[in-house]
């Protein structure tokens, strides 16, 4: 008896996480394709076909579901990308290339909308800071590897250069910029702060990437 009680009791709750799984998956596509403010918990609940009490069970404020949601999304974004010290100048670049891609690619999965929904809002404007920082600091880290590697220019400096690609990015992809046209953007400015006997360099592993699908 004790022990079917203990079967049922773990049969139940596979089943919620299960469901609360789909919730988060449901909601990261919605606030991913109309933001923030225009998703309520009567919607996810009509949406995913489930009752409110048992929505509210699971997640009892929206602001908690959609900052999972969130998360999430982040934590693919970074999985995506390495983050150890590159071995050789050669990988230190092309890592610079590959943190830059993944942030952008991260910032479009959210969209502009999402994007512009959350800039003022108090309760998510600390994610995307700290979704910020992350990348900006290992953007800077790679970009003063390079420069340790003599491939950059003395000036500007790698703060500088990550100040000026993070305001520029993020304000492109709120206004919804291509991602495609954002990308190329970006490679075509940071391609500029390179020494230019490295750029041959550069111009390869982006060749190579666009052969593989990459770009």
């Amino acid at each position: 008896m004790v022990a079917e009680c203990s079967t049922r009791h773990r049969s139940e709750r596979s089943a919620s996480e299960q469901v609360r799984q789909q919730v988060v998956d449901y909601v990261r596509h919605e606030i991913c394709r109309y933001g923030i403010h225009r998703l309520t918990m009567d919607g996810i609940a009509r949406g995913m076909r489930v009752s409110k009490r048992t929505l509210y069970q699971l997640f009892p404020q929206k602001t908690s579901l959609i900052r999972l949601s969130l998360d999430e999304i982040a934590r693919e974004a970074r999985q995506s990308v390495a983050v150890e010290p590159p071995p050789s100048a050669e990988k230190a670049m092309q890592r610079l290339f590959e943190l830059l891609d993944a942030y952008v690619s991260l910032l479009h999965t959210y969209g502009s909308v999402l994007l512009t929904d959350m800039a003022p809002d108090a309760d998510y404007e600390p994610f995307i800071e700290s979704e910020k920082d992350f990348w900006y600091r290992h953007i800077v880290e790679a970009l003063e590897q390079c420069h340790a590697y003599g491939w950059l220019l003395k000036e500007p400096t790698p703060q500088v250069i990550a100040d000026n690609l993070f305001h520029t990015i993020f304000e492109q992809c709120r206004q919804g910029v291509d991602f495609g046209e954002q990308q190329l953007m970006c490679r075509v400015v940071l391609r500029g702060f390179f020494r230019r006997e490295k750029i041959g360099y550069i111009d390869e592993l982006l060749a190579v990437d666009t052969e593989r699908g990459i770009a």
